[in-house]
């Protein structure tokens, strides 16, 4: 069916790319899923539509391709983690080591336990904001400044906890975190097209997420500051440097074959042990108060599988220890340890889209349809497709079918009434 331990591209199918076409929440998204030993990829839409000159919008789409290269925006923590066991199975570090005395710098976190920051136990906060700095050395004062908040907000999922911990993995390894990266799984693993700082000569395959548009209290707003190959998220744009380009929260660039090689070696062991892969999933946060709100649910910078499954970024069908990540451009990544399989969607949801309408009432959200879907005129008479709450689809658009056809293959048993 599939040669072992390798990937085969697909034909588009409609049955999976409904985010793209007809509902056309997405501009483009590529998608691969499997087990240890075989995926499956496959991939739909325009790596570009538009671009802007002196006096409007244009036309000028891309189609995308296999070696089209995406922001993975929040994707980055689950290499963060990865990173931080990886260094605690050679011993360097422990789980109960404070984030202070591994580095001084951060005099704030003395008393902060590495547990405590990956599990989301410790609520982190700048004190200023870090994408507002006018420099890296303004934006880096704030991240040392980082301290161990007493607030216990219901959403404790942040991006403080990996930015920091990507500090504490060049200081035990003595590199730049991209250099470690590519030392360490990058180059090991084939990941070639995996980058902090994408080379010019790459630049053309990378996938556009400028022109994002949102509409705040009846204020229309159009970002146009999102070059090719520059990360869509400010704090990791302000905090790039010179063969330091990556984030821990943030910042890598890849393209959905490389990202499949990655999930494929994480479930056969190549990078970390199978058994320290499992303590990724294990929730160490979550619960529903007597009040009835709820908090989130998080394993290791991943979110754990949750008891509500509107909350959940882990798809319905996956076991309860699996563990899973959503980024901000529209990216998504799944891996159950236990069923051995994953499931990894590389999309976009910024370009030439309205991604936020505040507050969802308001007048231009009515011409969407119920699932936020369709079309909103912009001031100039342009009509703009919406990705609105395009994340509360992907259980039955992109979860249901990945989770079809694993059972077509024989990767996965079927389980009772999962089937769409």
């Amino acid at each position: 069916m599939f040669p072992r331990r390798s990937g085969t591209y697909i034909l588009s199918n409609t049955y999976l790319y409904t985010l793209v076409e007809p509902l056309k929440m997405l501009s483009s998204m590529a998608v691969a899923y499997g087990n240890a030993d075989r995926f499956e990829m496959s991939f739909c839409g325009n790596q570009q539509e538009i671009l802007k000159n002196d006096q409007a919008f244009v036309e000028s789409p891309i189609p995308l391709s296999k070696d089209s290269i995406f922001d993975i925006a929040s994707l980055t923590k689950l290499f963060t983690c990865i990173s931080i066991l990886k260094l605690m199975e050679s011993r360097l570090i422990s789980m109960s080591d404070t984030v202070g005395a591994i580095d001084r710098r951060f005099k704030n976190l003395r008393h902060t336990s590495l547990f405590d920051v990956l599990t989301y136990r410790a609520y982190l906060k700048s004190p200023k904001r870090i994408d507002e700095a006018k420099s890296i050395e303004e934006a880096e004062a704030q991240v040392f400044s980082t301290y161990q908040s007493h607030e216990k907000p219901v959403k404790l999922y942040s991006d403080m906890n990996a930015l920091v911990l990507k500090y504490i993995i060049e200081t035990l390894s003595g590199n730049s975190y991209d250099d470690f990266l590519n030392k360490e799984i990058f180059n090991p693993l084939g990941m070639f097209n995996t980058f902090g700082f994408v080379p010019k000569e790459k630049i053309k395959f990378c996938v556009n997420y400028n022109y994002e548009h949102k509409i705040l209290n009846g204020e229309y707003y159009i970002n146009t500051q999102v070059p090719l190959g520059v990360p869509h998220d400010p704090k990791a744009n302000v905090l790039r440097k010179e063969n330091n380009a990556i984030s821990g929260h943030a910042g890598i660039f890849s393209t959905i074959g490389d990202m499949a090689l990655f999930c494929t070696a994480l479930l056969r062991g190549k990078i970390i042990k199978h058994e320290t892969l499992r303590l990724i999933g294990i929730p160490h946060t979550g619960f529903i108060k007597a009040s009835g709100q709820y908090q989130q649910y998080m394993g290791l910078l991943c979110f754990s599988k949750s008891k509500v499954k509107r909350f959940s970024e882990v798809p319905p069908w996956m076991h309860s220890t699996a563990f899973a990540l959503s980024g901000y451009t529209g990216c998504h990544i799944a891996i159950d340890p236990i069923l051995g399989v994953f499931e990894v969607m590389l999309g976009n949801r910024c370009h030439n889209r309205v991604s936020f309408i505040v507050p969802e009432n308001s007048r231009p959200a009515a011409t969407l349809s119920e699932d936020s879907s369709g079309r909103i005129k912009w001031e100039n008479g342009r009509q703009v497709c919406s990705s609105v709450r395009y994340v509360y689809n992907k259980d039955s658009l992109l979860h249901g079918p990945v989770y079809n056809r694993l059972v077509d293959l024989g990767i996965l048993q079927e389980r009772g009434a999962m089937r769409e």
